[in-house]
């Protein structure tokens, strides 16, 4: 099937089962049969962010109803091997979703481990670990974003 004729958009490849897409007349990704996606150039680019803080402590919950985003967590001191967690209220996500994290920016870059735990509606927790032998007060910054999953 001869797809120079397509500049910008999408054409069906009945050979192959799937759905290509195309920018500036060359193929860009697909999905095929079975509902993947597939890029062969570009990225991923969630226009949906936000951003917060924490008000009182590391330990203070934030509400931030974005699929993706950076809090900066409070600045007390977290000893040495320690660890805290946090809440996350967020209306986008479901308990069936992946959030990945980062120590985005912000303190002692490699002091610190961050990751989201206990996906639920509407919620989920961000824990970060003080990795090295020594307490740390540093306002971090955790990057975040919500990668939509399902359970069937």
């Amino acid at each position: 099937m001869a797809v120079s004729s397509i500049h910008n958009g999408w054409q069906y490849d009945a050979n192959n089962s799937r759905l290509n897409f195309y920018y500036r007349g060359t193929r860009v990704g697909h999905i095929n049969a079975d509902g993947d996606l597939a890029l062969t150039s570009g990225t991923i680019d969630i226009q949906d962010g936000g951003t917060e803080g924490q008000l009182t402590s590391k330990s203070t919950g934030v509400e931030l109803n974005t699929n993706s985003g950076q809090i900066t967590m409070d600045d007390a001191a977290l000893g040495g091997g320690a660890e805290v967690t946090f809440a996350v209220t967020n209306s986008q996500v479901a308990a069936t979703d992946v959030v990945v994290v980062n120590h985005g920016s912000g303190g002692t870059a490699g002091a610190y481990m961050v990751q989201a735990n206990t996906m639920a509606s509407g919620s989920f927790n961000i824990t970060a670990a003080n990795l090295t032998g020594g307490s740390l007060g540093e306002a971090i910054v955790v990057n975040f974003v919500v990668i939509k999953g399902a359970s069937s």
